[in-house]
């Protein structure tokens, strides 16, 4: 199968979010995967987590919001790409009134596998 779309995924939703899982559940990839995340109006998709085994790519297809990243908080708004390298911590939150549609890439076929849940993770007051 080369080929899946969002409607015929089951969703599953993450404290914060929407998940749809498009590429690494029915369609595989041999060295990546592809998550579409709704993250919810006022929401933070807790809890932050680190990818130990994967890069991560983030493209925001709507909404608005912000990222913290290490150390740092950016903005986010239609038509950013952000990458994450492995093992950096890395948290979003919708700031926005609409739910903020995130595609998210990883180079790796189970992103579950090197995944760390960081429960401590938060944005700077």
């Amino acid at each position: 199968m080369y080929r899946i779309n969002i409607k015929d995924v089951p969703s599953r939703e993450v404290i914060g979010r929407e998940v749809w899982d498009m590429v690494g559940g029915e369609l595989k990839g041999d060295d990546l995967s592809m998550m579409i995340v709704d993250v919810l109006p006022g929401a933070v998709s807790k809890p932050g987590h680190v990818h130990h085994d994967a890069e991560e790519v983030i493209y925001v297809a709507s909404g608005a919001g912000e990222i913290l990243i290490g150390d740092g908080v950016y903005p986010l708004m239609p038509g950013d790409a952000i990458v994450i390298p492995r093992g950096i911590p890395h948290l979003t939150r919708n700031t926005g009134q609409d739910r903020m549609r995130l595609i998210c890439s990883f180079s790796t076929p189970d992103v579950s596998s090197g995944q760390e849940n960081l429960p401590h993770l938060d944005f700077p007051r």
